[in-house]
């Protein structure tokens, strides 16, 4: 008995992922907000910066309203030094932009009840390239503004090339395929070469649309 019932459950999860599976891709869009974390990165330093970001996605159903999604992803991220005066000279602080560009696989697990979705994963990503607005400027109070020493030229040879967290976020999925995606991502590791512990955080707000359901083999 035991065993009949063990069978008659197994064929029907088999028939039911069966029935479930399919895949969608598109693309997605948006812009966010990215900052610096960690022990050397105080908030009164160290403002938010405004970045943009774009996706190919892939979307896998294997079982009812539970799916697999991998992304090729690009993000701009960064941070704004606001008189930043943690290692640098005796009455000195930067000032300015820091953008750091990015190719990253995310791989997302994703639930969806209804037209909510919620999602989770991991993410690696590459950094492409560096950009910097940062200036050097004087702390001298009896200065204002601030007096401009030079430029802090930073290269992409002062950040580490890999990075690797975590994603989490949800949305809303519309029947036609276009969505609507708050996501949160944050590095597990520090992205300067240097001693110290500054990890990549963002939020990220996008839109995009995925083409219409497809069962595995109806390329």
């Amino acid at each position: 008995m035991k065993k009949t019932i063990l069978l008659i459950g197994l064929l029907l999860t088999i028939s039911f992922a069966a029935e479930a599976q399919y895949y969608r891709y598109g693309v997605k869009a948006g812009g966010g907000f990215s900052k610096a974390a960690g022990s050397d990165a105080p908030s009164d330093q160290i403002n938010h910066l405004a970045g943009i970001h774009g996706a190919f996605v892939f979307a896998y159903e294997f079982a009812s309203r539970l799916s697999v999604q991998p992304e090729l992803h690009y993000s701009r991220k960064g941070f704004t030094y606001d008189n930043y005066t943690l290692n640098t000279p005796a009455e000195t602080a930067l000032t300015g932009d820091l953008r750091l560009d990015y190719i990253e696989l995310p791989l997302m697990i994703k639930l969806q009840k209804a037209a909510l979705f919620v999602e989770a994963g991991p993410y690696m990503g590459y950094l492409l390239h560096v950009g910097n607005k940062v200036n050097i400027v004087s702390t001298d109070p009896t200065l204002d503004p601030p007096l401009v020493l030079g430029r802090e030229d930073f290269s992409r040879d002062d950040f580490n090339s890999f990075d690797a967290g975590y994603a989490v976020g949800g949305g809303l999925m519309l029947e036609s395929g276009f969505f609507l995606n708050v996501r949160h991502t944050g590095s597990l590791r520090p992205f300067p070469k240097q001693d110290l512990t500054q990890r990549n955080l963002v939020w990220q707000l996008s839109i995009g649309f995925l083409m219409p359901a497809r069962r595995p083999g109806s390329w």
